[in-house]
C-alpha cells in the first residue's frame, strides 16, 4: 500500500505567525492533533509541524499567553517527511525510528 491511499489530501494548514489560541482551536475544529506549518497558504511550503503536545509542553506550561504568542519558536522545523508514493511500511518505520 502507498502513502497516497491513506493520507489526508490538503490538510488544513497554519503560519509561524499565527497564535497558539488559533492554531488550537484549529485543531479542536479537525479533530487533529497536529498541523502541518506552512511558509504561506498560497505556496504551502511546509516549514514545520505543531503538535497539541508542544502548545501545552512548551507554551502553556511555561506561563505564556496562547491569545499573544506565536507558534514559531514551538513548532518542529524541518520535520521528516514521506512522499506519497513510499510505501506505508516505509513511512511506519520512519515514525517509529523517530517516535513520532
Amino acid at each position: 500500500m502507498k502513502n497516497r491511499d491513506i493520507m489526508s489530501r490538503n490538510p488544513h494548514c497554519c503560519l509561524a505567525s499565527d497564535t497558539a489560541q488559533h492554531v488550537a482551536k484549529a485543531m479542536c475544529d479537525r479533530n487533529v492533533g497536529s498541523l502541518p506549518v506552512v511558509k504561506d497558504q498560497h505556496s504551502r511550503k511546509l516549514i514545520g509541524m505543531i503538535t497539541d503536545r508542544d502548545l501545552c509542553c512548551s507554551l502553556i506550561a511555561q506561563g505564556l499567553d496562547p491569545k499573544k504568542t506565536a507558534i514559531e519558536k514551538f513548532a518542529t522545523a524541518d520535520p521528516i517527511t514521506c512522499r506519497e508514493d513510499d510505501n506505508v511500511e516505509s513511512c511506519e518505520r520512519l515514525m517509529q525510528e523517530h517516535q513520532v
